[in-house]
């Protein structure tokens, strides 16, 4: 019973998380342009070229993003899966779809990151494994049969698209306590931060889940 009380309780923090940081995104860049980002006036008061392909690569980043982060959480809820099987699975592929659209078009954007090589190193390795992640995924359940595989690697490519939500957490932290002099140095540590911590956290569930069923 406690081990299901705290399944529900983290579902509830994330899928609240999930909707508000798609909330937040969906009015800052299509309400008010991607231009309004902190992120891009950042690039901008940098001098750094961005040509009208990488704005149209960075829309197209953002909004199939925003949709897998939105819906990829209901894929967690058992009791939605056992009932509704096509709708899960309708879900599945479109949030497949916009993964390998948001991934791909993230190892465009990654050579722009705020912060340097670094920070785009951090950002290519999160999208090819988002990638990687959605295509083992994939495969597990659709060639292989393996519904635990595929459960597995769907946990660990949404802990993945979960970096939009702890990057946009830890975003705010260090600016308080740090202010925006450090602005470089603090998100070349953040762009490692939003995915890595998410993916040992996966693996840990992945895990213990594994081990309580053993």
């Amino acid at each position: 019973m406690s081990n299901l009380r705290s399944k529900r309780t983290w579902l509830i923090a994330v899928s609240l998380l999930a909707i508000g940081v798609s909330t937040y995104l969906t009015i800052t860049n299509f309400f008010f342009g991607v231009t309004s980002s902190g992120l891009i006036q950042n690039k901008l008061n940098q001098h750094m070229q961005l040509s009208n392909i990488y704005y149209i690569v960075l829309y197209l980043h953002i909004a199939t993003g925003i949709i897998a982060l939105l819906i990829g959480w209901l894929q967690f809820i058992e009791s939605f899966r056992k009932r509704a099987i096509g709708f899960h699975r309708i879900i599945g592929k479109i949030y497949s779809v916009c993964i390998l659209f948001s991934g791909i078009s993230g190892l465009f954007i990654a050579f722009k990151a705020t912060g340097g090589w670094i920070s785009t190193l951090a950002f290519l390795l999160l999208s090819l494994l988002w990638i990687y992640t959605i295509i083992k995924g994939y495969r597990a359940i659709v060639v292989n049969r393996d519904q635990r595989s595929h459960q597995k690697w769907m946990l660990r490519n949404y802990a993945l698209t979960f970096a939009a939500v702890t990057l946009r957490i830890y975003l705010p932290i260090c600016m308080l306590l740090f202010g925006f002099e450090m602005f470089e140095l603090y998100y070349r540590a953040i762009a490692w931060l939003c995915w890595i911590p998410n993916l040992i956290i996966a693996e840990w569930i992945i895990r213990r889940t594994a081990h309580r069923l053993s």
